[in-house]
């Protein structure tokens, strides 16, 4: 039996690698083996990953035979606050962004409940009023969101947000291949979530003890010129910072100021 053919999609661009066509009626397509881990790889952070992987969800689901035209994001949730990190185009970002101001929708929904949702026509669906209010002025008609799985470990939760132009847009079949694609990427981003929660902790951490050593050399400074103690310093610096109403650290720097412009630096080792 000959092998199926493949096709490439987006191929000019490193990392993304090919999609393998899988022959049936909507002549759609899902990553071989591989390729999103290169996708993740060759992207810079979370936002470009996840905006690469809407954009081929966006254009596989768009394919010949499809039902209308395709749009993709994909909702992420950390820290309690939900943001599309990754979009196909400009119309899915503005669909989310007007779902997360209505405070209700399906992608929502969906990563609320873990559950896909669907809404065949966004113009006569009543299950979410404000959000559908706001976007009668919208061409898109049907939404499907499907849960990416996440672990608990990861603190995070994620959907795949797919919009159409065409009422009904989602039939079974096409519903089935975006839930499979939410699984597809699931690892690759929980890893690439898992990377990003790390960076932020570093910038974190960084960024407090930049704080603590501009507040120490501050301290020192003010001990060497009153002949404070390090106790009567550190109220100097609070007494100065509940009078002015700024954060101890920028009283800090306003001292080191006055001797040093470029303000403190940490090494780290």
């Amino acid at each position: 039996m000959s092998e199926k053919p493949e096709r490439s999609v987006h191929a000019e661009e490193p990392g993304i690698g090919r999609w393998n066509a899988d022959g049936d009626s909507a002549g759609l397509m899902r990553p071989a083996n591989g390729d999103l881990l290169d996708l993740f790889l060759d992207s810079a952070d979370l936002a470009a990953f996840l905006a690469r992987v809407s954009e081929l969800a966006a254009r596989a689901l768009s394919a010949p035979g499809a039902e209308g035209t395709v749009h993709c994001s994909v909702t992420v949730g950390r820290e309690n606050r939900r943001d599309t990190v990754g979009s196909s185009d400009e119309a899915a970002a503005a669909m989310d962004e007007r779902q997360y101001a209505s405070g209700q929708g399906p992608c929502s929904e969906a990563v609320s409940t873990q559950r896909a949702v669907y809404v065949p026509d966004l113009r006569t669906d009543r299950r979410y009023p404000r959000y559908t209010a706001a976007l009668a002025d919208s061409d898109l008609r049907s939404v499907f969101a499907a849960p990416i799985p996440l672990p608990a470990s990861s603190k995070a939760d994620a959907a795949l947000n797919c919009y159409s132009s065409a009422v009904d847009g989602f039939p079974p079949e096409l519903q089935g291949r975006v839930a499979e694609l939410a699984g597809l990427v699931s690892k690759t981003i929980h890893l690439a979530v898992k990377f990003a929660s790390e960076a932020d902790r570093s910038s974190d951490l960084a960024a407090a003890l930049e704080s603590r050593t501009a507040i120490n050399l501050a301290v020192g400074v003010i001990m060497a010129q009153s002949g404070y103690s390090q106790a009567q310093a550190i109220e100097v610096l609070k007494a100065a910072s509940n009078h002015r109403n700024i954060k101890l650290r920028d009283v800090a720097a306003a001292v080191l100021a006055r001797f040093d412009e470029e303000g403190p630096t940490t090494s780290f080792s």
